[in-house]
């Protein structure tokens, strides 16, 4: 278990600093895998992170985007640090054959989730988000996003 710093429920650049060093020093994330995210340069990341230099409002959106991700991927975990580094290194399982994935597949089948976000950015995030919030929530079928309507739960 961790313990919750204030930083983790603030908005202010400030905090999101502090977000980003927080998951280097606990997951191990570097300059380059926020860099590859948010679509933007390394040295950029890097110095806005150091406070000498500024993101793109675009970019500082998708970074708030990908804390609450982290704080969804956390819950999903129990907070278990080891657990969250775990999911980002792991490779999943690939896709059944010919293609088809099970509702329960997460969607970064065939590579890890930090290759994923890498290769996918914001539109990567969403795809988490989603996925994570179907177990946390109790709708597996919300993952689809097109869920038949004879599987989902919903009414």
């Amino acid at each position: 278990m961790i313990s919750i710093p204030d930083f983790f429920q603030d908005e202010s650049e400030e905090a999101l600093r502090s977000q980003a060093l927080w998951l280097e020093r606990h997951l191990g994330l570097e300059d380059t895998f926020f860099a590859k995210l948010l679509r933007d340069d390394p040295g950029v990341f890097s110095a806005w992170k150091k406070s000498a230099g500024a993101l793109a409002g675009d970019k500082m959106d998708v970074w708030r985007d990908w804390w609450r991700t982290v704080l969804h991927l956390l819950s999903f975990q129990g907070f278990d640090l080891g657990k969250v580094r775990a999911l980002l290194e792991q490779q999943a399982a690939p896709a059944r054959p010919g293609g088809a994935q099970s509702v329960f597949s997460p969607p970064w089948a065939a590579s890890s989730l930090k290759e994923y976000l890498e290769s996918n950015g914001s539109d990567a995030i969403r795809e988490v988000d989603r996925w994570v919030e179907s177990f946390r929530f109790g709708d597996p079928y919300v993952a689809l996003g097109k869920a038949d309507p004879c599987l989902s739960t919903r009414p």
